[in-house]
C-alpha cells in the first residue's frame, strides 16, 4: 500500500534539497528581475517546481527575500569574517576575507549577484532595509575592527581616520561584489583579488 502524502506537503517538495533549490533559484531571479518584478510563479517555473511547493517553504515573497539575506550572510560574510580573524596582519585579514568570497563565487555566482542587487532593492523597498543594512554592517564591523587592531599594534599610523578608511574599504569590497556578480568572470575576479592583496601589502607598485 502506498504511503499517504502528508497533508500540506505539495508535489515535488519532498527532500531536504528542495528548499536549497528554491533559495538558489530565487537568488538568480531576484538578482535579474529585482524585488518588484519577481514572482513565486517565476521562481517555481525556473526551479522546475510548482508554486505550492515554493509556498510550502516560504509564506510570501518578503519571507523568501529575508531568507536569502540570511543565507548570504552565513555563506559569505560570516564565513569570511571567521576565517579572516586568524590573520595576523591587516592585509592578510582583508585578503583572506576576499578569498573566502571568491571561493563562494566559484561554487555559486548567485551569491555575489544577489548581494550586489539587493542593496538597490533595499533602498526602493523600506521593509527590506534592515536586512540589507545588517549585511553592510557586518562587513563594516569586520573592517573597522581589523583597522583598530592594526592601529593598536602599530601596524598602521596612529592618526589613521578609521571611520573614513572603513567606508572606503567597504565601498571597494562591495564594488568587487558587483564586479563578481555581473561584470567579470571568476578568473578575472581571482586576478583582481590577487592584485588588491598586493596593493594592501604594499607590493603592487
Amino acid at each position: 500500500m502506498l504511503e499517504k502524502r502528508r497533508r500540506g506537503r505539495p508535489p515535488l517538495s519532498d527532500g531536504p534539497s528542495t528548499r536549497e533549490q528554491i533559495v538558489r533559484t530565487a537568488r538568480e531571479v531576484f538578482s535579474e528581475l529585482g524585488y518588484e518584478g519577481t514572482t513565486f510563479k517565476e521562481i517555481a517555473e525556473r526551479a522546475g517546481l510548482t508554486r505550492p511547493a515554493v509556498n510550502h517553504y516560504f509564506r510570501d515573497k518578503e519571507a523568501l527575500y529575508r531568507a536569502l539575506f540570511e543565507s548570504s550572510r552565513e555563506a559569505v560574510v560570516a564565513s569570511g569574517v571567521e576565517r579572516a580573524a586568524a590573520g595576523r596582519e591587516l592585509p592578510e585579514r582583508l585578503s583572506v576575507f576576499l578569498e573566502v568570497a571568491t571561493q563562494v563565487d566559484s561554487a555559486d555566482r548567485s551569491f555575489a549577484r544577489f548581494m550586489a542587487a539587493s542593496i538597490l532593492d533595499a533602498f526602493r523597498h523600506p521593509q527590506l532595509r534592515d536586512s540589507a543594512h545588517q549585511q553592510l554592517d557586518d562587513v563594516r564591523d569586520f573592517v573597522a575592527e581589523a583597522l583598530r587592531t592594526a592601529v593598536d599594534t602599530g601596524e598602521v599610523r596612529s592618526d589613521l581616520d578609521v571611520p573614513a578608511v572603513t567606508e572606503m574599504l567597504v565601498a571597494v569590497l562591495w564594488g568587487m561584489g558587483l564586479y563578481a556578480g555581473f561584470v567579470g568572470t571568476h578568473d578575472q575576479l581571482n586576478a583582481v583579488v590577487e592584485q588588491f592583496s598586493r596593493l594592501l601589502s604594499g607590493t603592487l607598485w
